[in-house]
């Protein structure tokens, strides 16, 4: 669980992040949305501890600024939002998600092949596993890097923007994913722009406007409060059509 009070996080150019009280608990998918720029990455990673920020932040009842670098990778895995193409293979890639917690030596043992095998099949990369990352799609490359963070075996789950370059069937399959890590447990955070998505598979919708949450809560009372056209310039409505992929829809200002 996260548990964040009185965070702040300024940067030159103005924008400033200030987010006084959030919880993001365990077994539950939570979802970031927000316009452009309304600070989703931004609070992702003061959240993962990538940037320096005032005030708390809590995981497991710790603060993070007092967990080295190999405990917090025990605890919390971070996809950012901007992905590289190192020179090596998908398999190779899918390691390093265990590499966090071994230490210099590196050598992975029996456990750490097997929790790489299950996360690169939970994400359906390990046909590819002898792929040079050159040589796949995007969609396969997000893959493989959501593979990596999984493997890495974690209680906290921190995705901005998962979803980027996967196609429909793909991103279903993503959603159904999470839905499976937060079932078995895991803390689940995702920022995204994809409303639609987030509204269908989310525990709960932290809204996000000009650096700060102005509303947070399960789906449907999110969708019915003011602050969604506030948030989004646009409406989010729940469908009655079971045949629709995702049950949640965008509606005019």
């Amino acid at each position: 669980m996260i548990g964040v009070r009185g965070l702040s996080f300024a940067r030159d150019g103005g924008f400033a992040l200030a987010v006084e009280s959030l919880e993001l608990n365990d077994g539950q998918v939570s979802v970031l949305v927000g316009r452009n720029g309304c600070g989703k990455s931004t609070l992702l990673r003061c959240l993962a501890g990538v940037l320096p920020h005032e005030g708390s932040i809590l995981l497991d009842g710790v603060e993070l600024g007092d967990l080295g670098h190999r405990e917090r990778a025990r605890r919390l895995a971070y996809l950012p939002q901007e992905l590289g193409c190192p020179h090596m293979d998908v398999y190779t890639l899918a390691c390093h998600g265990r590499f966090a917690t071994l230490g210099a030596v590196r050598t992975l043992g029996e456990r750490d092949r097997r929790l790489v095998r299950e996360a690169m099949e939970l994400t359906g990369v390990w046909e590819l596993r002898d792929r040079s990352l050159a040589d796949v799609s995007g969609g396969e490359l997000q893959r493989a890097y959501l593979a990596m963070v999984v493997a890495q075996d974690t209680g906290t789950l921190l995705l901005d923007e998962p979803s980027a370059h996967l196609d429909a069937q793909r991103g279903w399959e993503l959603a159904k994913l999470l839905r499976r890590l937060a079932d078995e447990g895991l803390a689940v955070v995702v920022a995204t722009h994809d409303v639609e998505s987030a509204f269908s598979f989310a525990d709960e919708v932290c809204l996000m406007a000009d650096g700060r949450v102005i509303a947070q809560g399960p789906p449907g009372a999110v969708a019915k409060s003011g602050a969604v056209r506030l948030a989004l310039g646009v409406g989010v409505a729940e469908q009655d059509d079971p045949t629709l992929l995702w049950r949640y829809a965008l509606t005019r200002a």
